[in-house]
């Protein structure tokens, strides 16, 4: 049996463009003499549409395109997903009934799924956390199972085409929750192989977004299944990417054939490609990647992710140039480099906006990365423009406004940061018909280390789902790994991290962030990342047990021991970062760009809150 393995490119409610993708790889797997072509879930309309779901023309353009897929099966099977409408019945809000489903195509038609009387194989697993909201959309076989008082498993059955040589062949079909079953009582791949008439092979069509190590868990998972089934497993998963809005997922595909503890990548990660294959003569063709094999290394995952996502980014929302403004600090300097090699450095200038306080080694700095990018640089002064606003606030509270004569210092601080990002770099990018990024790291996001309207202000925050630690990490590899040379300046990686706005910011008495980053990094994410998040208190109640430590890294837990001598000491730090995190840092996130995800609790979406939440009780 001649597969041919089609990870394509599925771009959110582009039926036209994933339309003609489908059409160009069919015919190569024709071409190639495929029996069968798969593709991955939701391949012709795309998966996070929002509340297009909603729209009865968007559905009957999608069943429109799903019939032209089928016109092209008259000699090759075809196996993609797709929204299955049936119109005889409502989902639970009322609306006409929609199912995340895989169609079977063969000789110009939809096979029919008996058990069903549908044109399709619905999903039975509906996943309803993190980013995906499946159940606001979709019915599910469990639910229908209910609905006709029978068990899930009595609705599974294999789909059945014919081999070009007359064969059949029994397809064991489900779309990717159904096989992350671990925490469902029902298990859909395990109905399907314990059932009378077992599949002779298992098939999963994904639309799953790439997180960090999430290829590892994959192998697991599906190779556990081959394992256990004595089947290949064919996985299929998309490429490309799509948002929920406020986040943005990149999707890795990393399709291929599961074979007992061996995994046959048919397609490189993050590259649409087609590939025929016969799984019976897979072992001879194939170099295996072992299920025990170490993954790749993570500053390494996450440099071609972000590359990859911000380069999916740039393409489908058509972006041409880019500024940056770059202070001469780390975050904004790996901002300039993942712009000017992902946009070109033709496309990307560099803007550096002193005030009094910054330094000259972090202006040289800033103009020295320009430089050694390669990229178009302008050190615009704003020294004259807060003095300008100053003296307005000064003449509004001359004509009775109740402005205090000397301002808060944060108010002075912010002052600076939003005449740099709301004004001038703002003002560049319109005329150069560009956009310019929010430099913000996951750490100051975490806390609202930011000024809001100023530097949280962009088009998009790339590096909002990594950690300062992994900041320094991956500007270290790319000067060191990826250029082989200094493009990030050394200053730049060894000066304290600042803001540089007002003197007890001082970089040049060895003053700067009020944040530990190695230590508080990690705090955060018990705060952030964990899947049973701890909070406040849980994180004081293990430091009190002793136990903390233990959920450290070795140098955090040094810095721990060493810093906290006193219970006070440590509840004041703690409670004074969480009382950031859930007040004023959830306020400004709600307001932040989208972020690029790369861990499996980025900021937006995937990390859901209510704005003041805590602010009532202090904490």
């Amino acid at each position: 049996m001649r597969i041919c393995i089609a990870q394509t490119r599925v771009r959110a409610a582009a039926l036209e463009q994933n339309f003609a993708a489908m059409k160009a790889a069919i015919a190569k797997a024709r071409a190639d003499g495929a029996d069968l072509i798969v593709f991955p879930e939701m391949a012709l309309p795309g998966y996070f549409l929002g509340d297009a779901w909603e729209r009865p023309h968007f559905l009957k353009a999608c069943q429109e395109y799903a019939q032209q897929l089928a016109a092209l099966s008259n000699d090759v099977a075809i196996l993609f997903g797709s929204v299955g409408v049936d119109p005889t019945a409502r989902n639970e809000d009322g609306r006409i009934r929609k199912y995340n489903a895989a169609f079977v195509a063969q000789s110009g038609r939809f096979l029919m799924n008996e058990k069903l009387q549908l044109p399709f194989w619905p999903k039975a697993l509906l996943p309803n956390y993190r980013e995906f909201d499946d159940t606001r959309h979709f019915h599910d076989l469990r639910k229908l199972a209910l609905e006709r008082g029978v068990a899930p498993e009595q609705l599974l059955n294999p789909a059945m085409i014919r081999l070009r040589n007359g064969t059949t062949v029994r397809l064991g079909i489900g779309l990717c929750e159904d096989a992350w079953d671990e925490d469902y009582a029902f298990k859909p791949y395990s109905a399907l192989c314990s059932a009378q008439h077992k599949p002779d092979l298992l098939i999963n069509l994904s639309c799953s977004p790439f997180t960090l190590g999430k290829q590892s868990r994959r192998k697991k998972l599906f190779c556990s299944m081959s394992t256990k089934a004595g089947l290949p497993v064919v996985y299929v998963n998309a490429v490309g990417s799509q948002n929920v809005g406020k986040t943005i997922f990149s999707f890795d595909g990393q399709s291929g054939i599961y074979l007992g503890q061996d995994f046959f990548p048919t397609a490189e990660p993050f590259a649409e490609c087609s590939e025929t294959i016969d799984p019976a003569e897979i072992t001879s063709n194939k170099t295996p990647i072992r299920m025990s094999e170490a993954p790749s290394e993570r500053i390494q995952e996450i440099q071609i992710a972000l590359e990859k996502g911000l380069s999916f980014v740039r393409e489908e929302w058509q972006l041409r140039k880019v500024v940056v403004g770059v202070s001469g600090g780390i975050d904004s300097a790996l901002s300039a480099v993942l712009h000017a090699r992902v946009f070109g450095a033709e496309n990307v200038t560099c803007v550096n906006l002193p005030s009094q306080y910054n330094s000259q080694l972090t202006i040289n700095a800033a103009h020295q990365l320009a430089k050694n990018l390669n990229c178009a640089y302008a050190s615009l002064s704003i020294e004259e423009s807060v003095k300008l606003t100053l003296r307005q606030l000064e003449d509004a509270r001359q004509q009775g406004v109740e402005i205090p004569a000397t301002l808060n210092p944060l108010v002075a601080e912010n002052i600076q940061a939003r005449d740099r990002g709301s004004r001038l770099v703002a003002s560049v990018s319109s005329a150069l018909g560009a956009v310019f990024p929010c430099n913000a790291n996951k750490s100051e996001m975490t806390v609202g280390y930011s000024t809001l309207y100023g530097d949280h202000a962009g088009y998009l925050a790339p590096l909002g789902d990594l950690w300062k630690g992994d900041v320094y990490a991956l500007a270290a590899h790319y000067n060191s790994t990826i250029y082989g040379k200094e493009i990030i300046p050394q200053d730049t990686l060894n000066v304290k991290p600042s803001a540089e706005l007002s003197p007890q910011q001082d970089i040049t008495k060895g003053l700067g962030d009020p944040l530990h980053y190695p230590y508080h990094d990690e705090l955060f994410r018990l705060w952030v990342e964990e899947w049973n998040r701890h909070d406040c208190e849980s994180v004081i109640d293990a430091w009190m047990k002793g136990t903390l430590a233990a959920w450290l890294s070795p140098e955090a837990a040094f810095y721990l021991s060493q810093n906290f001598k006193t219970q006070e000491a440590f509840e004041a730090d703690v409670r004074r970062w969480w009382s950031a995190y859930v007040g004023m840092g959830a306020f400004k996130r709600v307001q932040a760009p989208p972020v690029l995800a790369l861990t499996r609790r980025a900021f937006g979406f995937d990390h859901r809150e209510a704005v003041g939440l805590h602010l009532a009780r202090g904490k």
